[in-house]
C-alpha cells in the first residue's frame, strides 16, 4: 500500500509551477513573470501568498525583484571555470592572465581590481601553508569583472618571508604569472591540493561580488607545493553558484607531453616575435640590457623563408624557439673560422613558465645532432658580453670560450663553440613532430 506525502503548501505549489516553467517551459533569461496579482487571481488566493511563492524562487537564485517593475528571470551566462589549466601551457599574452585571456577569446568583456595587504593568515592559511604563530602573510586579492558584473574573487596567499621585495608585492597584473615568479624565487610548485566547498557566502563575500539573497557559493581552496612537499602559496578562489560551472578534464596522459620541435612557418612569425618580446621583457626586469630594442622582423620572416626558424611545442602550444643557420657572422668570426664548417645558434629563446625543464639544454642537444647530421665540425654561438650569466650558462653546457670581439654598433661578441655530436642529456629529448610516438 503506498503512503502520500504530505502535502505541499499553496505557496510551494505556486513556486513549484513556475519553477518548471523556468528551467523546461516557455519563460527565459530576462522574461517577465506574471505579477502578484496576476498570480493570486490564477490560483485564487491571497495577494501574500503569491509573494512567499515569489520569494522561494528569488532565494533559489532562479529570479530577481526589481520592484516596481516586477519579477524576473535571472539572466545566466556562466564562467567555464577548470582549476587544473593552471599548470598547462596556454599562448603568450603579455598583456592579459589567463582569465583575461579566456574571456577574451570568448568574446567577453573582462577586467579585474588588484590590492596587496600584508596581514595575518586566517587558521584556514596557516595551517595551509604550516606557518607559525605570528608569521605574516602577503595577499593578493583579486575581484574578477566580466561584463561588469563582479564574477569571482581570486585571493592569492604567500609566506611574506619568501615573496617580501618581488613583483608579488606590487598591485598590478604580472604578465608572466605569479607562478613563474615564485620558480624565478626559486620555488617552483610542481604539485597542487585542490579543495571544494559549497556554502552559503558571509557577509564580506555577498558585498565584494554583489551577491542576491539565495545564491551560493563554491570556495575553491587551491595549496601549491614544491619538489620537496613545501606549501608556498594557498589561494582562495569564491564562485558563486549562478555564474560559473565548475569542470574538470581527466585523462590517462600525464600532464605535460614530451615536447617537440617542427620547422617554423609563415603563420608563426607572430609567435617568434612574442617568444622573442616575451624574453626581452624578464630580462629588462632584472636590468639586463640584453635585446631591448624592437625585434628585427624582416630576419626572422626571412630565417623562417629558409626553413632556418624552429619551434617546440608543449600540448600543442609553442613554448620554445630556437634559429639554426649556415652563416658565420664576419662582424665576429674571421674569414678562416667562416671556412670551417659549422652551424650558427641565434635567438633561443624559452618561455619563463617552462624554464625549470631545462629546453635550453635540449634545443643545444638537437642542433648538436643536427650538425653532425650535416658533417658538421661545430656548433657555434655569440652570446650577449654583457650578460655574464648567460655565458656562464653556455660554459656549463660543453661550450668553449673562443674569445670576445667588440664590434662597432654591436653587444653581443662572446663567441662560443662545442664539437658538433656532443650530447650534454641536460634537458628532455625533443621528438620531431612528424615523428611517430615510440610505444
Amino acid at each position: 500500500m503506498a503512503v502520500s506525502g504530505r502535502a505541499r503548501a499553496l505557496y510551494q505549489r505556486i513556486a513549484d509551477e513556475l519553477r518548471a516553467q523556468i528551467t523546461d517551459g516557455p519563460l527565459g533569461p530576462g522574461d517577465r513573470l506574471p505579477t502578484e496579482a496576476e498570480i493570486a487571481a490564477k490560483w485564487d488566493t491571497t495577494r501574500s501568498t503569491a509573494v512567499q511563492g515569489l520569494k522561494v524562487l528569488v532565494n533559489e537564485g532562479l529570479i530577481i525583484s526589481d520592484r516596481p517593475r516586477g519579477y524576473f528571470v535571472r539572466s545566466r551566462r556562466p564562467m567555464v571555470y577548470r582549476p587544473q589549466g593552471e599548470f598547462r601551457k596556454r599562448p603568450l599574452s603579455p598583456e592579459m592572465d589567463q582569465f583575461l585571456t579566456q574571456m577574451t577569446e570568448e568574446g567577453r568583456e573582462a577586467s579585474q581590481h588588484i590590492e596587496v595587504k600584508v596581514e595575518a593568515p586566517s587558521r584556514q592559511i596557516r595551517e595551509r601553508l604550516q606557518l607559525q604563530e605570528g608569521e605574516l602573510v602577503a595577499v593578493r586579492r583579486r575581484v574578477r569583472f566580466i561584463d561588469g558584473v563582479p564574477y569571482n574573487t581570486n585571493d592569492s596567499h604567500f609566506p611574506l618571508a619568501l615573496v617580501q621585495n618581488s613583483e608579488i608585492m606590487n598591485p598590478d597584473d604580472i604578465a608572466r604569472g605569479a607562478n613563474v615568479v615564485m620558480a624565478e624565487l626559486g620555488y617552483e610548485q610542481v604539485r597542487a591540493l585542490d579543495e571544494i566547498h559549497v556554502r552559503m557566502p558571509t557577509p564580506e563575500e555577498a558585498d565584494r561580488l554583489q551577491l542576491g539573497p539565495g545564491t551560493p557559493v563554491a570556495v575553491h581552496l587551491c595549496t601549491g607545493f614544491t619538489h620537496d612537499g613545501k606549501p608556498v602559496r594557498a589561494v582562495v578562489n569564491v564562485l558563486p553558484g549562478d555564474r560559473h560551472v565548475i569542470t574538470y578534464e581527466r585523462s590517462r596522459e600525464q600532464l605535460g607531453a614530451q615536447p617537440t620541435i617542427r620547422q617554423a612557418g609563415e603563420q608563426d612569425l607572430r609567435t617568434v616575435v612574442e617568444l622573442w618580446e616575451h624574453a626581452a621583457s624578464w630580462l629588462r626586469d632584472r636590468g639586463i640590457d640584453q635585446w631591448q630594442y624592437p625585434p628585427h622582423e624582416d630576419r626572422i620572416r626571412a630565417n623562417i623563408s629558409a626553413g632556418e626558424c624552429w619551434i617546440v611545442d608543449m600540448d600543442q602550444v609553442p613554448v620554445a624557439t630556437i634559429t639554426v643557420d649556415e652563416h658565420a657572422d664576419l662582424d665576429f668570426w674571421s674569414e678562416a673560422e667562416a671556412a670551417e664548417s659549422a652551424l650558427y645558434v641565434h635567438r633561443m629563446v624559452v618561455r619563463r613558465d617552462v624554464a625549470g625543464l631545462d629546453l635550453g639544454s635540449a634545443m643545444l642537444d638537437w642542433a648538436s645532432l643536427r650538425a653532425a647530421d650535416q658533417r658538421k665540425t661545430w656548433l657555434r654561438l655569440d652570446a650577449w658580453r654583457s650578460n655574464d650569466g648567460l655565458q656562464t650558462y653556455y660554459s656549463r653546457r660543453g661550450f668553449t670560450h673562443v674569445r670576445t670581439v667588440e664590434a662597432e654598433g654591436r653587444s653581443s661578441g662572446a663567441l662560443f663553440q662545442r664539437p658538433a655530436g656532443q650530447v650534454r642529456g641536460l634537458g628532455p629529448e625533443l621528438r620531431s613532430s612528424t615523428d611517430q610516438p615510440k610505444v
